[in-house]
C-alpha cells in the first residue's frame, strides 16, 4: 500500500504530471489561462485515428467520451456515466479532478466559475459548433472568454504523434451498396432544394463513404476515410482528401462528376461559399465552428442534421440482406466461444493456467477471421472479468489483463465488420452457480431486453418514448445503468451510427423501418461484476400503423442464471422461439464441440 506522503512524490514524476507541466508553460507562452482538450478530431468522430489521440495524451484517459479543461492550477476530466470507474484508475485524483460530462458539464463550470477574465485556448477545428455556442455564452456569463488558437497546442508538444494513416481508399460499389454514389448524390441534392440549401457542408467519414461509395482504413474498426466534402443543390461535389489517399486509377470507383481538392482547400472554399450569398447547410453538432469561423457573421446559414445522415440510417434492400447474413455467420463465432469457454475456463483455472481476458479478445478475433467476408473487428472487445465487467466500456491492456475465475462474472462484448455488414453483440457468463441477488439482477436485465424485443410501437416514436420500457424491470427492484438502450449500426460503416438511438435523453428522429439498432440493457455493480445482453435488430413494418424490432443476431442467451419464475409466458416464449432458431441456424455450422454446447444452452425453459 502507497501511504500519501510516499505518492505525492510518484505523482509528480508520472507522464501525466510532466504532460500538464509542458502544457501550462505552453499556456503562457501564448498568454492563456486556460486549454479546452476535447476527445474529438476535426470529423467530431467517436473513433479517433492514433494521431488524434489528444486527449488520452494529455491526461492518460482513453475512453471513447469526454473532454478536459487544463488551467494553471486543476485539470478537471468530464466523463460520462460510462467511464467513472475507468477515469479514477487511468488518471490519479491528486492531478485531476472529475466531474459528469452530461449532469455537470464544462458549460456548467464556465457560467458559475468565480474567476474572472480567463483566456480559454480551444483549437477552433476539434469543437463543435453546437459546443462553442454554449460554451461561449456561458464564459461570457461569468467574464470570461474563448479564444480560438491558431495552432493546436497539444500537437506543438506532442513530439512522438503517430503520423496519419496513408492507406488508399477502396471502392464499394453499388453491388455491395444497393445504390450508385451518382443516384445517392441526386437523391441528397433534392433534399437540399426543398429546404432551400444551395451547398451542404459535410464532415463526418461515415457519411461520405457512404455518400461516395467508398471504405478506407484511416481509423482502426471504422472502414472510411477521413476527409471533407461540399455538395451543392445540383449535385456537384468537393472531395477534400489527401491526395495519397486517393488511387491512381479510379475505374473501378464512382466518382464521375466529383472534385478532388486537397484538405488545405476546405474551409478557404466555405468562405468562398459564403462570400458568393450561398445558403449553407451543415450540423452543428458535427461539424467545427471553424466553419463557421470560415463563414463569417454575414453568411447565411441553415443548421440541421445533414440529409446523409437521415438517408443512409435507413437501409436499403441490399444493405439489410447483407446484414442479415453477417451476423448469422456471426453467430457462428459466437457459439463457438461460448462452447470454448464453458470447456476451458473451469479446468484451465484449477491447473494454474486460466485464460485472461486477453485470450478471449484474441480468440474471438480469430474464430471471426474464419468466417467468409470478415475485415476487421467493429469496435475493441470488451472482454471484462469480475470487476473489470463493471466499466461498461473497458479495454483490456496487458497491465489491467485479469484470468477469468470460474466463481465470478465474465461479460464480452464485440462485433465485427464483413465486407456486407456490421456486427455488435453482448453476453454475460457464469460458470458456477450464481447467488440470488445475481440472478435477480440478471432476469431483470433479460426482462428489460425483451421487453423491447417484443414491442410492438406505432408510426411516430422516437427512442426516448421507449426507453423506459427496457429500464422499468430494473426499476421495479430500484436498480438502473447510466448508458443509453440502444444505438444505430452503419452497414459496413461506423458501428456506433447516428442519428437513431434508443436512450433517456430527447432524439427527434422517428424510429422506422430499414433502421438497425442495438437493444442492449445493463447492471453494473462497482468492483464485482457487469451485466449487459444486446443484440442487434432492424425495424420492420408490422401493418396497421404499427412497427416492430425483428432479431438479427443469433447466438445463445445464457439461461442458467434466470430466475424462470420471474418471466412472463410472452417472455419465455420468446426465449424458447429464439433459442429454437439459434438452434436451428448453427447446429450445422459449428464445430461438434460447439454443436453439444449449442444444444444444451438453447434448452427450453
Amino acid at each position: 500500500m502507497i501511504r500519501l506522503n510516499e505518492s505525492l512524490p510518484m505523482l509528480n514524476s508520472s507522464p501525466q504530471a510532466k504532460r500538464l507541466s509542458d502544457i501550462r508553460d505552453a499556456l503562457k507562452r501564448q498568454d492563456l489561462d486556460a486549454l479546452i482538450v476535447p476527445r474529438f478530431d476535426a470529423h467530431m468522430a467517436e473513433y479517433v485515428a492514433d494521431c488524434d489521440k489528444r486527449l488520452m495524451w494529455a491526461t492518460g484517459f482513453s475512453g471513447s467520451a469526454g473532454l478536459a479543461l487544463i488551467t494553471q492550477d486543476q485539470a478537471i476530466l468530464f466523463v460520462d456515466g460510462r467511464y467513472t470507474v475507468q477515469v479514477r484508475e487511468q488518471c490519479p485524483e491528486g492531478l485531476f479532478s472529475y466531474r459528469h460530462l452530461h449532469d455537470q458539464p464544462l458549460a456548467d463550470w464556465l457560467k458559475h466559475t468565480e474567476q474572472r477574465g480567463l483566456r480559454i485556448g480551444f483549437d477552433p477545428m476539434h469543437i463543435p459548433a453546437s459546443w462553442h455556442k454554449d460554451l461561449s455564452a456561458a464564459a461570457t456569463q461569468s467574464h470570461n472568454h474563448l479564444i480560438a488558437t491558431e495552432d493546436n497546442i497539444i500537437d506543438q508538444l506532442w513530439t512522438e504523434q503517430p503520423a496519419p494513416v496513408a492507406d488508399k481508399a477502396r471502392p464499394f460499389g453499388a453491388q455491395m451498396s444497393g445504390e450508385h454514389s451518382a443516384i445517392k448524390r441526386k437523391r441528397i441534392a433534392a433534399h437540399l432544394v426543398a429546404q432551400n440549401i444551395d451547398v451542404l457542408v459535410e464532415n463526418q467519414p461515415d457519411n461520405i463513404a457512404w455518400l461516395l461509395n467508398i471504405r478506407g482504413n484511416d481509423i482502426a474498426y471504422n472502414p472510411f476515410i477521413n476527409s471533407f466534402l461540399t455538395l451543392d443543390r445540383d449535385g456537384a461535389v468537393q472531395w477534400f482528401v489527401d491526395p495519397q489517399k486517393v488511387p491512381q486509377d479510379l475505374t473501378d470507383f464512382e466518382l464521375d462528376g466529383v472534385e478532388i481538392c486537397a484538405p488545405e482547400r476546405f474551409l478557404p472554399a466555405i468562405a468562398d461559399h459564403a462570400a458568393s450569398d450561398k445558403v449553407l447547410g451543415y450540423d452543428p453538432q458535427f461539424t467545427p465552428v471553424a466553419v463557421q469561423l470560415a463563414v463569417g457573421e454575414g453568411g447565411q446559414i441553415k443548421h440541421g442534421r445533414s440529409a446523409i445522415t437521415l438517408t443512409k440510417a435507413i437501409k436499403n434492400v441490399t444493405e439489410l440482406g447483407g446484414m442479415r447474413d453477417c451476423h448469422k455467420r456471426d453467430g457462428i463465432a459466437w457459439t463457438e466461444l461460448g462452447a470454448w469457454l464453458h470447456a476451458e475456463v473451469g479446468p484451465r483455472f484449477e491447473a494454474g493456467n486460466p485464460i485472461t481476458e486477453l485470450e478471449v479478445a484474441q480468440k474471438i478475433e480469430q474464430l471471426r477471421a474464419e468466417l467468409p467476408g470478415f475485415e476487421q473487428l467493429s469496435f475493441d472487445v470488451i472482454s471484462g472479468a469480475g470487476p473489470n465487467g463493471a466499466m461498461c466500456h473497458y479495454k483490456v491492456t496487458e497491465q489491467s489483463n485479469r484470468a477469468l475465475d470460474p466463481n465470478e462474472i465474465y461479460l464480452h462484448d464485440s462485433g465485427g465488420q464483413f465486407a456486407d455488414g456490421t456486427t455488435d453483440s453482448t453476453r454475460t457468463y457464469n460458470f458456477s452457480e450464481t447467488s440470488p441477488e445475481f440472478r435477480k439482477n440478471y432476469t431483470s436485465v433479460l426482462r428489460g431486453f425483451l421487453a423491447l424485443a417484443t414491442l410492438k410501437f406505432p408510426q411516430k416514436t422516437f427512442g426516448h418514448h421507449i426507453d423506459a420500457i427496457a429500464r422499468a424491470p430494473l426499476w421495479s427492484i430500484k436498480k438502473d445503468y447510466d448508458h443509453g438502450t440502444g444505438h444505430g449500426v452503419g452497414h459496413n460503416l461506423s458501428v456506433h451510427e447516428q442519428p437513431q438511438r434508443i436512450g433517456r435523453a430527447f432524439n427527434d428522429v422517428e424510429l422506422v423501418p430499414g433502421m438497425v439498432l442495438s437493444i442492449e440493457p445493463g447492471y453494473y455493480v462497482a468492483g464485482e461484476y457487469g451485466i449487459r445482453i444486446e443484440n442487434l435488430f432492424e425495424i420492420i413494418d408490422l401493418g396497421d400503423g404499427f412497427y416492430g424490432f425483428e432479431t438479427l443476431s443469433y447466438m445463445p442467451i445464457e439461461t442458467s442464471s434466470v430466475i424462470p419464475e420471474l418471466l412472463t409466458q410472452a417472455e419465455r416464449d420468446w426465449l424458447n422461439d429464439y433459442h429454437k432458431t439459434c438452434f436451428e441456424l448453427l447446429k450445422d455450422q459449428v464445430s461438434a464441440q460447439a454443436q453439444t454446447y449449442l444444444q444444451q444452452v438453447t434448452q427450453p425453459i
